[in-house]
């Protein structure tokens, strides 16, 4: 099986590092609010792939974080916790949303026919394998104490953009939406591994550290479910390409590092759901959920047949008047199959 690479961006033969079986691992929701179709759409085309994988008879151990804590509303390590925002909403607490959105998002996962991952890890329950590779990355010197946060050190990196050379000058304060300085860094892509000063100090969920009483940052999680589950040798890892900087950029840099060699060969980026407006975004209020399809009489399935119309690299425009296309076909497809198996 050929496989298109985004880290190489080359599509190349799909190798594993034990024959015959694949460790893959899924960038999951951040449950603080609905899912909407946009991320759903990659979830339908990893659920594919997964799919394809065991069809091809490899053996597969799927793993899927749960983002319940760390995520902020800035990918650049600023802003309210997504959760608290979310808790704020509805007048509950972080728990309380946490659970309510993990059970809709996989609600919302059985009606569109994805499997559920062999393993689903909340990002609170490891609190502990964080800690671990945090002091090790300290004690190694990737990482430093600066103002209440320890941070990582890109400087001590050869090459710290995997999926794409950016301009240096794009990423400079005030350039990329959501970048605000941060003084405590050494070098502007440095990013925070546990947080234990921060704008908001209202955080809900907060543990104890070597370092104080805080919580973990964004990327870490990811690195640490991923290491327990997967282990040291990660097939393939998948998530939408929004992530793939800087989320999957930091957790490549801060897993090899704790590792000490090449951590993941193989990613699989699915591009965005686009409206006439642009991409589909909680943040500008602007998203649709596979309930708002169903109040409006779709089969949530008319959606999945919709995406596997198009090409999981390129951009996908959402129009009623293309879902409606895509619901007559499958409509046709299965009154076809539904005739030759009377």
């Amino acid at each position: 099986m050929y496989l298109y690479n985004s880290a190489t961006h080359k599509k190349a033969e799909f190798t594993t590092h034990t024959p015959g079986h694949v460790e893959m691992y899924t960038c999951g929701p951040t449950v603080y609010h609905f899912a909407h179709i946009g991320n759903l759409r990659s979830y339908i085309m990893e659920d594919v792939l997964e799919k394809f994988l065991r069809y091809s008879g490899y053996s597969v151990n799927r793993v899927m974080n749960i983002t319940d804590v760390g995520h902020l509303t800035s990918d650049a390590d600023e802003g309210e916790d997504k959760m608290l925002k979310g808790a704020h909403r509805e007048h509950k607490t972080v728990m309380e949303v946490a659970q309510y959105y993990t059970d809709a998002f996989f609600d919302d996962c059985r009606k569109l026919n994805i499997k559920r991952p062999d393993v689903v890890q909340p990002a609170t329950g490891l609190i502990d394998d964080y800690i671990k590779i945090i002091t090790k990355l300290l004690d190694t010197g990737y990482a430093y104490f600066a103002g209440g946060n320890v941070y990582f050190d890109t400087s001590k990196l050869e090459r710290y953009y995997v999926f794409n050379d950016h301009n240096e000058e794009d990423l400079a304060v005030g350039v990329r939406e959501g970048v605000e300085e941060d003084t405590n860094k050494r070098n502007k892509n440095d990013f925070v591994l546990w947080f234990t000063k921060s704008k908001f100090e209202d955080q809900a969920l907060k543990w104890d550290s070597p370092w104080g009483v805080g919580y973990p940052g964004w990327h870490i999680e990811c690195s640490g479910i991923s290491m327990k589950y997967n282990g040291e040798y990660l097939d393939l890892h998948c998530g939408g390409i929004d992530n793939a900087f800087p989320h999957h950029t930091n957790e490549i840099a801060q897993s090899e590092s704790y590792l000490g060699h090449p951590w993941c060969p193989q990613w699989f980026h699915v591009a965005h759901l686009n409206t006439s407006h642009g991409k589909m975004s909680k943040s500008k209020g602007e998203f649709l959920t596979v309930s708002l399809l169903e109040e409006k009489g779709y089969d949530p399935l008319a959606y999945r047949f919709f995406c596997l119309q198009s090409h999981y690299r390129k951009a996908l425009v959402f129009s009623w008047e293309n879902l409606d296309n895509a619901a007559a076909a499958y409509g046709k497809l299965i009154a076809k199959i539904a005739a030759l198996n009377p």
